[in-house]
């Protein structure tokens, strides 16, 4: 006789759950997993306020860098909190620019009203002052690295006779827009400098943003970062 193989009964999946040994969660460790939880929330909270503080603080540190690096940071703080005035320099935007009219070197009328849109770079000199002489061809350098941006106009007003006067010390073919005021109707009538040079960045709008009270070097990438940030 030959034997008959039966099949061991598998139990069923409620049989398996039924048979499988039940574990009870303990309370005191559910309360200390919760607890850590609240204590590292707690504790990453500050830190990444902390963090989000940290890098807001260097943005807008980058952001002033050009003008800390160009007036002091001295010099900075109280334009910055007393409004921009007084003597050295300026730093704001709450005064618009005096439109005027003049002759460039060619005979054109060039008028600072055409230039809306543009940031401005409007240096005041004249022949003998020898600072002056010193950061002109820093001028035609920044003319220069500016030239491909259509937005930027530099600037130069001669308080001397006209071309002639100061032929002996520009050179051929300038990039700098070279401007006469011989009677001084804009340099001092309009805008009240005395000493040069004195330099102006004035924005798209007609306002002033700048002023910088005696040379420099005006090819520096620090100036350029301060051109762009009025663009």
């Amino acid at each position: 006789m030959s034997e008959k193989k039966t099949d061991a009964k598998r139990p069923s999946g409620q049989d398996q759950e039924e048979t499988r040994p039940k574990r009870s969660r303990d309370p005191e460790r559910a309360r200390r997993e919760i607890l850590a939880a609240v204590l590292t929330g707690v504790i990453a909270l500050p830190l990444v306020v902390v963090v989000a503080m940290a890098l807001k603080d260097a943005v807008v540190r980058a952001d002033e860098a050009p003008l800390r690096s160009m007036l002091g940071d001295e010099r900075y703080e109280e334009l910055v909190t007393e409004g921009g005035g007084g003597f050295p320099h300026y730093y704001g935007n709450e005064r618009v620019a005096p439109d005027f009219t003049v002759p460039d070197g060619d005979g054109r009328p060039w008028s600072l009203e055409d230039q809306r849109g543009k940031v401005v770079v409007l240096n005041f000199w004249s022949k003998d002052c020898a600072p002056c002489l010193e950061e002109l061809p820093s001028l035609e350098l920044l003319a220069h690295m500016t030239e491909t941006m259509d937005d930027v106009e530099v600037v130069a007003i001669s308080t001397d006779s006209g071309p002639e006067a100061v032929a002996s010390v520009l050179p051929q073919n300038p990039r700098v827009t070279y401007l006469y005021d011989p009677d001084k109707a804009i340099v001092q009538g309009m805008f009240g400098t005395e000493l040069y040079p004195e330099t102006w960045i004035i924005d798209g709008r007609g306002t002033v943003r700048f002023r910088y009270d005696g040379s420099r070097d005006w090819s520096s990438p620090l100036v350029l970062d301060l051109i762009d940030r009025f663009r």
